[in-house]
């Protein structure tokens, strides 16, 4: 039986990881439909071509290169144009689902969607690559990417508080309602230029507002985390060609006005709580590391203090023992370390 779900991967260059994505999803695919939206610089290669054209549930799309965010959602929004069916959901080439929990999240859809539900979800853990003493890969450093919020009220000033309090990705790693999403990229994708993050937190909080999504407490997608020096200076250079633009304050506006109209909300709204809860940690994470804040003052001192006097390891709070993830995730672990990474 056809399922009403597809997966859409984003493709952007990172080559290395495309065959054990292919692999791990012709192993568990359950007939979900995988369409490939590549915007990388050149075709993928023959051999990798010629395996997916075999396969009556994939389907490889090559756009223009992803060389701004502006082209990238571009080729986002021609994507769901071109999908059938009635769900999707976004992935990345590094992304490992747990299929028991995408499988219950779009049963949850199919008997919810007349109840206003437009989406269904999880948590999203991530995890890095290491050899163990036989020189084998496995997976380690377990640690919440998005933890759990509710976004199932009926009430969407509701939703949005609860969202905005906890300002994530997460909806755009849940199974979403086709049609719905193409309404918001359509808008987002002639909005803010190249501005990714305003298009991000415009497109996330339009999902919160448009509809209800159902979150469930278990992880839906394993992500591996690349933990480099260069990824963190290349996200403050994003960060500071926020402030930058110099129509940051007229993006603002329409940011919040076009919001704040969906939301019913007054004027300001959406702006005041926005930089409240978004904004103000961007601009906190830009603090020069020379020139420290007196907020990141007190939380070094903090931390040497349970460091030195409380003799606590803080690795311990930050990463997640694998015992104790549930057994749909761990069974999902124990395949990846067998069959796909080795």
């Amino acid at each position: 039986m056809k399922s009403n779900l597809t997966i859409v991967l984003l493709l952007k260059d990172r080559h290395e990881f495309n065959e054990r994505f292919l692999n791990y999803y012709l192993k568990n695919n359950h007939n979900i439909y995988l369409l490939i939206s590549d915007g990388s610089k050149k075709r993928l290669n023959k051999e990798f071509l010629n395996k997916i054209r075999k396969n009556k549930f994939i389907k490889y799309m090559k756009f223009p290169e992803d060389r701004s965010y502006n082209i990238f959602y571009k080729k986002i929004y021609k994507t769901l144009k071109i999908i059938k069916t009635k769900y999707f959901i976004l992935a990345a080439n590094d992304d490992f689902f747990i299929f028991k929990t995408l499988l219950k999240c779009l049963d949850f859809l199919n008997k919810n969607r007349s109840k206003g539900y437009i989406g269904a979800g999880g948590t999203m853990l991530g995890f890095e690559c290491s050899k163990n003493k036989k020189g084998l890969k496995e997976m380690g450093s377990f640690k919440n990417i998005y933890t759990y919020v509710k976004l199932d009220h009926k009430n969407k000033l509701k939703r949005f508080k609860s969202f905005i309090k906890s300002f994530s990705d997460l909806p755009r790693n849940c199974i979403m309602d086709r049609k719905v999403l193409m309404y918001i990229y359509k808008h987002s994708t002639n909005l803010f230029g190249n501005n990714i993050e305003f298009k991000d937190h415009f497109t996330n909080l339009f999902n919160i507002i448009m509809g209800r999504i159902k979150i469930f407490n278990t992880p839906l997608i394993l992500h591996e985390t690349h933990s480099t020096s260069s990824e963190g200076n290349y996200r403050s250079k994003i960060l500071l060609s926020v402030f930058q633009n110099k129509n940051f304050l007229d993006d603002l506006s329409k940011f919040d006005q076009i919001l704040s109209k969906k939301l019913n909300s007054k004027k300001n709204y959406i702006i005041n709580e926005y930089h409240n809860y978004v904004l103000s940690k961007m601009l906190d994470s830009l603090t020069l590391k020379n020139e420290p804040s007196i907020k990141q003052i007190k939380k070094i001192i903090f931390k040497k203090f349970q460091r030195k006097i409380l003799k606590k390891s803080l690795k311990k709070d930050e990463y997640i023992n694998k015992i104790k993830l549930d057994k749909n995730t761990i069974d999902t672990i124990n395949l990846i370390e067998n069959y796909i990474i080795n």
